[in-house]
């Protein structure tokens, strides 16, 4: 969802003349930026909350496939872009008398091996950026750092669902999260009223 200006604005001015006025429960973490983000969220409610109930309008489908489309495009482009830079300079970087390292691979001159290790995590935080982007297609989805540039701690979309505002903790796949991880993610989104940790792709288990 885009909202326009004026609104933008609004939502602004009314996030910084009223979220000290937001009370604070007993149960929030003692965390600065979550009790920040608690309090800006309190005030997003209600601006989101009329705004999703007055201007809901259907996407037609095939204009939805197209925006996908695009989005899927730009990401093999970026990718095969990228990564073809990284190949260059590595294998330019290599002849050259140097000091300091990346990692063991890049020391050793293992090409192969440094570039997958750049790879994978290249193209896995490219493609958490563009699944954030297909979601903000719907007109039930907002993005508070997109439209508002204000980061909430732990959450990537804001969607309208049942009536109501659920705050979202987008991840590429179901199991992202290590143990250190999920205790910290649940404490993100506990603080809400309603929220959701969303898994975009089901690789299924090895095995099963």
């Amino acid at each position: 969802m885009t909202i326009n200006k004026k609104l933008k604005q609004n939502i602004i001015d009314s996030i910084e003349s009223q979220k000290e006025n937001v009370s604070i429960p007993d149960f929030l973490p003692k965390d600065r930026e979550l009790l920040e983000t608690y309090k800006i969220a309190r005030v997003l409610d209600r601006h989101l909350l009329n705004y999703f109930q007055e201007n809901i309008e259907q996407k037609h489908l095939f204009n939805v496939k197209k925006e996908i489309e695009k989005i899927i495009l730009k990401f093999k482009v970026e990718v095969l872009d990228s990564l073809l830079k990284e190949k260059d300079r590595f294998r330019k970087e290599i002849n050259k008398k140097r000091k300091s390292f990346k990692n063991i691979f890049e020391f050793a001159g293992c090409e192969n091996l440094y570039l997958s290790n750049l790879y994978t995590r290249f193209i896995s935080e490219n493609m958490e950026h563009k699944l954030e982007n297909i979601a903000q297609i719907s007109n039930k989805t907002f993005s508070p750092e997109k439209e508002l540039n204000i980061k909430l701690k732990g959450i990537d979309l804001i969607i309208y669902h049942e009536q109501k505002i659920k705050y979202v903790q987008l991840k590429t796949k179901k199991d992202t999260l290590t143990g250190s991880q999920s205790s910290r993610t649940i404490n993100e989104l506990k603080i809400h009223p309603y929220s959701i940790f969303a898994a975009a792709l089901n690789m299924g288990i090895l095995g099963l």
